[in-house]
């Protein structure tokens, strides 16, 4: 293969009759050139290349074939490496891989077979945009794995030369008048979870440990991005089918984004409340499908299986139309103009923000300087934080738990973006394991604080016999009131006593 080329681009989801718009809007005037393409992706049976954040794939175009390796690290949306060379067929062309970042992990092996194939038609346009030169590509076919398949419909900007803003500038242009949803999964990636038959699992965090001579500043991108994208393929999955988990991973996702711009607040100035501000209006939006969730699932089954009560039949009806109408605001929110522009301005400010240029000495220099060094000094931060909030812990109402929880989960994403950073990884494991058996603890009462304070008016339980009826179930969860707070009392003791890991 030839020498390593860097692939910039953006990749939107389109509903149907958007093609037709994209075809005549002015700021994509231009001849255009029409293709059809099949790509075959290939990997070993234990997914050496997918493990190791690569995609290999064969693609027959009209002219040809051509071999592909891309390198997709860190959550990176925006950049890829890529290795091409022309190939004979649509067999893989192993000398070819010789050449390549993936001939170590390779050597010896026999056993790279196709695992998923994509077939498309592909309209591009090579448009000039505010200094730069982007190919504009329309693409409509579908993804397929044995006998499952899934359609494609997306749009691809990519940079051909200039400066990534102008990539961008044209997205929002052309938003202005097409709804654009940006896609954070791969073609790759989505075949996949088709191959697999997860393309209605839903998307958990990624593990993304960072090298420790990275910048502070690559591993806020890298962190944020990451949790941008579960954000995204979580909405993707909500699109086609409600899941509670799915919506749960969601927020997840945004809670783990507003974790790390917390986290690497000293390096971002006054530009990110607008990003925070949207990041907080969906998680609000969909706030009270989640609460409708937990209390379904914790306190309404479990009482209805252990002890059948006709009365409380019209209360699961009430529960249930309340939670269906919950969902509908929060789909309402993610099938909304303002998500389509959350999603881009928050890649756009993640990628190109003023945060990245701001020339204060102090902020260039906590860019520059190596994560492993903020690590610690941020992870001691946040544990002080919670320390200091739990000396009284006898003392604190719910609202003063609720407050110790959010300082506890802070202090556990944190600890998950920096694993590995250190050379304690036991410590590290237990450590992490007592934030989550604390952030758990914590979270058992919130719920229960939820139960009493929330989901009457979430559910709106009007009705004398519903209102009396939900009153004995949150009436029966209270009284394990006590056993929850020795609960989360033990798990901060325990947490208190653990020994920080970034510690010498």
């Amino acid at each position: 293969m030839s020498g390593a080329a860097q692939e910039i681009e953006l990749k939107f989801r389109l509903g149907p009759g958007a093609a037709a718009r994209l075809a005549v809007h002015p700021a994509l005037a231009g001849e255009e050139s029409v293709q059809d393409l099949r790509s075959v992706y290939f990997d070993t049976p234990d997914q050496a290349l997918r493990r190791a954040g690569w995609g290999l794939r064969v693609r027959a175009t009209g002219r040809g074939f051509v071999q592909t390796l891309k390198g997709q690290t860190g959550g990176d949306v925006l950049r890829r490496a890529e290795w091409e060379t022309p190939v004979s067929s649509e067999a893989l062309d192993m000398t070819a891989l010789k050449a390549t970042p993936v001939a170590a992990r390779l050597k010896g092996r026999r056993d790279l077979s196709p695992r998923f194939a994509s077939t498309v038609r592909r309209r591009a346009r090579l448009i000039a945009f505010e200094g730069a030169v982007i190919e504009a590509a329309y693409d409509e076919g579908d993804l397929s794995a044995g006998d499952r398949a899934e359609p494609l419909r997306e749009l691809e900007l990519e940079l051909k030369d200039g400066p990534p803003e102008a990539l961008f500038a044209l997205a929002r242009r052309l938003s202005a008048d097409v709804a654009l949803v940006p896609l954070f999964e791969s073609k790759a990636e989505r075949g996949w979870r088709l191959a697999e038959g997860a393309e209605r699992a839903p998307r958990f965090a990624v593990a993304d440990p960072l090298p420790r001579a990275l910048t502070t500043e690559e591993a806020l991108r890298r962190t944020a991005l990451v949790a941008l994208g579960q954000v995204s393929a979580n909405a993707e999955l909500l699109r086609r089918v409600r899941r509670p988990e799915a919506l749960h991973q969601m927020r997840v996702g945004l809670r783990r984004l507003r974790a790390a711009l917390s986290v690497f607040a000293s390096l971002l100035g006054e530009d990110a409340e607008p990003v925070v501000a949207e990041l907080r209006w969906l998680a609000h939006e969909t706030d009270a499908a989640r609460d409708l969730d937990v209390f379904i699932r914790d306190v309404f089954h479990p009482a209805a299986l252990a002890t059948p009560d006709p009365g409380l039949a019209p209360l699961g009806l009430r529960l249930l139309a309340a939670r269906s109408g919950a969902y509908r605001r929060a789909m309402t929110a993610i099938n909304s103009p303002r998500y389509a522009a959350l999603m881009l301005e928050t890649l756009a400010w993640i990628e190109t923000g003023p945060w990245r240029t701001d020339p204060d000495p102090v902020r260039t220099w906590r860019r520059a300087r190596p994560v492993a060094a903020f690590a610690g000094e941020a992870l001691e931060r946040l544990n002080r934080r919670v320390r200091r909030g739990g000396r009284r812990l006898d003392r604190l109402d719910a609202a003063g738990r609720h407050r110790l929880r959010i300082r506890v989960k802070r202090l556990r994403y944190a600890a998950e973006f920096f694993a590995g950073l250190f050379d304690h990884p036991r410590r590290e494991r237990r450590f992490l394991k007592a934030l989550e058996t604390t952030q758990d603890a914590f979270g058992a009462l919130n719920d229960l604080a939820v139960a009493r304070d929330r989901i009457p008016a979430e559910a709106r339980l009007t009705a004398p016999e519903i209102a009396f009826a939900a009153g004995r179930l949150i009436g029966r969860r209270e009284q394990d009131a006590a056993a929850l707070h020795a609960a989360s009392d033990r798990a901060f003791a325990r947490l208190s006593e653990t020994r920080p890991f970034w510690r010498r």
